[in-house]
């Protein structure tokens, strides 16, 4: 089946709700407080009005979506106002390894290249091994530690502007 990157819709809410709850239900065990934080993350659709809300559809299910605020956009303290936020990447877990995370990764840095962000900033705690990898080998570098999350470490990770092209070179690149 064909995957589809697009703007989000308020149709699309239940699905990209689900789709954060499953994605993060593997980390269960990581967070001090699970109820109140899965509760928060399945709340996806509502950060629409944040920025530019992107799922990826395969067929006509929500198989994964990311958040772009752009510079200026509400974000947390620990992001710069003048960069750009990658938030809630998110793929359900039956669709990983198919090159969807990398697809919505890509999509979020042309917007944030569109937007004239200075950097592209994001946050994420080493448990989430595969998503960390994928963060590193496209450019972003951890540039400080950041409070803990409901127990769990995180750390922020930057991209600058002028290493956006060669990150979507290197998310848009044949894999073996």
């Amino acid at each position: 089946m064909t995957l589809m990157i697009r703007r989000y819709e308020p149709r699309d809410a239940d699905g990209a709700n689900a789709v954060a709850r499953a994605a993060f239900a593997q980390y269960e065990a990581h967070y001090d407080d699970w109820p109140t934080f899965i509760e928060r993350i399945g709340r996806l659709g509502d950060l629409a009005h944040e920025g530019d809300l992107l799922v990826a559809e395969q067929g006509d299910a929500i198989v994964g979506a990311v958040l772009h605020v752009p510079p200026g956009g509400p974000r947390s303290a620990i992001f710069p106002p003048e960069w750009s936020v990658v938030r809630m990447l998110v793929v359900a877990p039956e669709a990983r390894g198919q090159g969807t995370g990398r697809r919505l990764m890509a999509a979020c840095l042309r917007c944030a290249r569109t937007a004239g962000a200075p950097a592209v900033v994001l946050h994420t705690s080493p448990v989430m091994a595969t998503a960390l990898r994928m963060y590193e080998a496209i450019g972003f570098v951890r540039d400080r530690d950041i409070p803990p999350i409901q127990g769990m470490a995180y750390g922020r990770y930057m991209l600058p502007a002028s290493r956006i092209a060669q990150a979507l070179a290197t998310l848009e690149a044949p894999r073996d």
